[in-house]
């Protein structure tokens, strides 16, 4: 029996994503969770959901973890997303022949909603509240001697201190309307809000088994970085356009998949090797 590959993550990582913007585009192509997963020799259980926060993405790997006999999971991976997203559940009933794909796995009546913009705190609990689960889901794994890597898939905090930008679906219905705004705007707490968000990914840093995390920190300007701009963006020699759906969706497409999988595959290898 092959062991299992468990991942858990966002749009990015999401077996079944759809183009919000290209309905029709063909997204049928292997995700990086599957490239790797073969690679591996692995079963994969891939949790990830489009619009997922790192609360979808603890709970997800927490219930699957506990749940499946620990020696059958060969690695759990968490690709963390943005901290001001917001994940929650509903209980539900149930109704015959709807597709509910954001239904809790274990608990069929719980459905998991998100928000991206409106969570209750500030930037600063965000990013503290992902750090915990950071080393939350550290302590786990180590507790069962699980192999496991994390790292955020995207940036954490830069999107929302530059204002979130709008949704997808939201751009493309405003196209025509010359009075929408494409970002929300952002209030400061402090003066100096991206140097105490840096701060407090470098204090936490002592707790942190950066082996097991890839780019840590995931600041730039510290030599940490998230695994998008690793392996797509601008500035790793890529043409940023051939990697993403459409210059309305900046997901990845086929190639960016494959980009991202070789990226994090080849950190795998390194550690390996050391």
């Amino acid at each position: 029996m092959k062991k299992k590959l468990i991942v858990s993550g966002c749009s990015f990582t999401d077996s079944n994503f759809v183009s919000c913007t290209s309905p029709d585009y063909d997204v049928s192509f292997k995700k990086w969770p599957e490239i790797i997963a073969e690679k591996l020799d692995m079963d994969l259980v891939n949790l990830g959901a489009s619009g997922a926060g790192n609360e979808y993405i603890y709970t997800t790997l927490f219930e699957e973890i506990t749940r499946t006999p620990k020696d059958q999971i060969g690695m759990v991976m968490a690709a963390w997303s943005q901290v001001n997203r917001e994940d929650y559940q509903n209980w539900v009933n149930v109704q015959p022949g709807i597709n509910y794909s954001l239904a809790d796995r274990f608990h069929k009546n719980m459905l998991w909603r998100n928000v991206r913009i409106g969570r209750r705190g500030d930037v600063f609990y965000y990013i503290k509240d992902t750090l915990r689960k950071y080393i939350a889901l550290q302590n786990l794994c180590k507790l069962y001697n699980i192999p496991y890597k994390q790292f955020q898939m995207i940036n954490p905090f830069m999107g929302y201190l530059h204002g979130l930008s709008k949704t997808d679906w939201e751009i493309v219905a405003n196209l025509n309307n010359p009075n929408f705004k494409k970002r929300w705007d952002y209030k400061k707490v402090t003066a100096n809000d991206f140097y105490h968000c840096c701060a407090l990914y470098l204090e936490y840093e002592q707790f942190i088994d950066t082996e097991n995390f890839i780019g840590y920190p995931p600041l730039n300007k510290f030599d940490g970085y998230c695994i998008e701009y690793k392996s797509i963006m601008y500035e790793n020699g890529n043409n940023f356009e051939d990697c993403i759906v459409s210059e309305l969706d900046a997901h990845p497409n086929k190639k960016g998949h494959e980009k991202i999988a070789e990226f994090i595959y080849g950190q795998l290898e390194n550690r390996l090797q050391k």
